[in-house]
């Protein structure tokens, strides 16, 4: 969940601290206050576009930065995605912050390390869902419905839409091949030539499952090796010369001869002498000790040369056949097997038009299949709109998800055989009609919410914001939004921002937007409300004052929730 937003510097906003709970927050003001900024703020650390225009007059950068608690978040692709990333998030905490320039650049971080726009979104769509206008909007499109429909059916229909894509996949493949042979006439030379071309590639490379590794292994003990050989040979240099003088070891032996006479003369010098003859003696051992170990020392630069060159021809091939070793070795294989099918363009075209058949006849089986699930779920969906509609004070309402089947030109299609589309109907006795055709605010913000509340519930993202949802409605339907929302928030922490007092007095926590005017600079700032707070701002939300009834009023329906 998302735990504090600090905002910089952004539009009217000089330095603003959000710190949402848990459940339902609210957040109003009056109008032009700017209660969408914290949405716009938000959508900045989801990775949306980036404006200058975005930074506060005067200022050269805008900052925005938000902390989420992902401790409860499980999901293996947003671990493993964390972990590819190099992000840290031991402790269970993401620190996400955006900064704008004015030369329109912006640079994004989390906790810490420098992302990119595609990681960025990557990342935060598995804590943030805005819904708003634009949402609205797209469920009005019904090339979204097979996609709402696919995301509320679950496990059971997402693997039958993976079973039809796969089908799918091998009917376009075997669909191509036929067009390719009928239109090229040498395309069967051109064929041959580059499976020949594969199969002599893959096999004069001659890689065994193991080889990348032990490869790997080689290069990093001869890379070891190379630089101890180095050190050896810089060592010994300067001990026995290189040829362009006296080297160290003649040096301490000259040293010690010529101290050994003096000491014959001199006992004084006895001592002195002693210990360079003792030095001039290790120094012959050492140089013994390096000859050694640079004799027994494996190195062979050639070695080294031959196994780049393997792991070099290594990552060709993968980029061309395979990430594996086995998945390259299966190409060959499965090239072999197409060489020796290629006699002449008739038998071959014959074969893929047989194997087309087949595989047409398995991917029509599966998009039956994903049929039947989509319908089954569509029933369930449309008996549960219906009610959160009921909920929503439109009772008589009716939804319906109808399935038009393709021509057969369109036939199979990424979606499926069917055109999806969702129907509604507001009142008993009017006929059903897409979603388009509906003109009311207050309708289309009731069904967007319905569907929103049943995709919720097997929707894992912590944190959902609902923008002014609450369009064109008023009252009674006011009142059944903000239980809705309250609904919601028992398994989600909700951000809304509205204007309606009903959804006011139902949060859990509400923040109130104001702006103020000092020495002709305006600033927006953030009030967190406590009790007496709130039933003023739903005062104000109801009446537009803080009068006794007005006040009374506001305090009956807060303690209504």
């Amino acid at each position: 969940m998302l735990m504090r937003l600090e905002i910089r510097d952004f539009a009217v906003i000089s330095n603003m601290v959000f710190e949402p709970s848990y459940g339902l927050n609210v957040i109003s003001g009056e109008t032009g206050a700017g209660k969408s900024l914290i949405v716009d703020a938000i959508s900045l650390i989801l990775g949306a576009k980036a404006s200058r225009n975005l930074i506060r007059s005067g200022k050269s950068s805008c900052f925005v930065e938000a902390c989420f608690d992902c401790s409860d978040l499980s999901a293996a692709e947003f671990t493993d995605m964390l972990n590819d990333s190099g992000i840290d998030a031991e402790d269970g905490t993401l620190i996400i912050s955006r900064t704008v320039y004015d030369s329109g650049k912006s640079i994004a971080r989390i906790n810490g390390a420098g992302v990119t726009m595609t990681v960025l979104k990557e990342i935060t769509s598995f804590l943030v869902d805005i819904h708003g206008q634009h949402d609205t909007q797209r469920i009005f499109d019904e090339k979204s419905h097979v996609a709402l429909l696919d995301s509320y059916g679950g496990e059971e229909l997402t693997a039958a839409r993976e079973n039809y894509l796969s089908h799918l996949a091998d009917y376009r493949g075997v669909v191509t091949r036929l067009r390719q042979i009928s239109s090229s006439p040498d395309y069967l030379d051109r064929r041959r030539e580059y499976l020949e071309y594969v199969v002599k590639e893959i096999d004069e490379a001659g890689f065994c499952d193991g080889d990348e590794e032990k490869l790997h292994e080689i290069k990093e003990k001869l890379q070891v090796n190379e630089a101890t050989a180095l050190g050896l040979s810089d060592a010994l240099a300067s001990l026995t010369g290189d040829g362009t003088g006296r080297c160290a070891s003649d040096g301490v032996k000259y040293a010690a001869q010529s101290l050994s006479g003096v000491s014959a003369k001199d006992s004084s010098v006895r001592n002195i002498a002693e210990r360079a003859n003792n030095i001039s003696l290790e120094l012959d051992a050492l140089t013994q000790d390096l000859n050694r170990m640079s004799d027994d020392l494996e190195y062979d630069p050639s070695l080294k040369e031959e196994t780049e060159r393997r792991i070099g021809l290594l990552y060709d091939l993968k980029a061309k056949y395979g990430s594996t070793i086995k998945e390259i070795n299966e190409f060959a294989e499965q090239s072999r097997t197409e060489l020796s099918s290629i006699d002449d363009n008739k038998d071959l075209e014959k074969k893929l038009q047989k194997d087309r058949r087949a595989i047409e006849h398995e991917l029509l089986d599966a998009a039956y299949k994903l049929t039947a699930k989509r319908t089954e779920a569509a029933g369930c969906l449309s008996s549960e709109i219906v009610a959160e509609l009921s909920d929503l004070e439109m009772n008589g309402a009716r939804f319906e998800v109808s399935f038009t089947r393709h021509e057969k030109s369109k036939f199979f299609s990424s979606s499926g055989i069917d055109d999806v589309a969702f129907r509604f109907s507001a009142n008993p006795g009017q006929e059903l009609r897409p979603l388009s055709s509906i003109v009311s605010g207050g309708e289309a913000s009731r069904i967007m919410l319905a569907i929103k509340n049943i995709l919720s519930r097997c929707d894992s993202t912590p944190t959902l914001i609902f923008d002014e949802i609450d369009t064109g409605v008023s009252g009674k339907a006011s009142r059944a939004i903000a239980n809705k929302l309250r609904s919601i928030s028992v398994a989600h922490q909700v951000l809304c921002v509205t204007h309606t007092a009903q959804i006011a007095a139902g949060a859990h926590c509400n923040f109130m937007l104001s702006k103020t005017v000092s020495d002709g600079d305006t600033q927006t700032v953030c009030d967190a409300l406590d009790y007496q707070g709130r039933i003023r701002e739903v005062s104000r939300l109801l009446s537009g004052d803080y009068k006794d009834s007005s006040l009374n009023l506001a305090r009956e329906l807060c303690e209504s929730f």
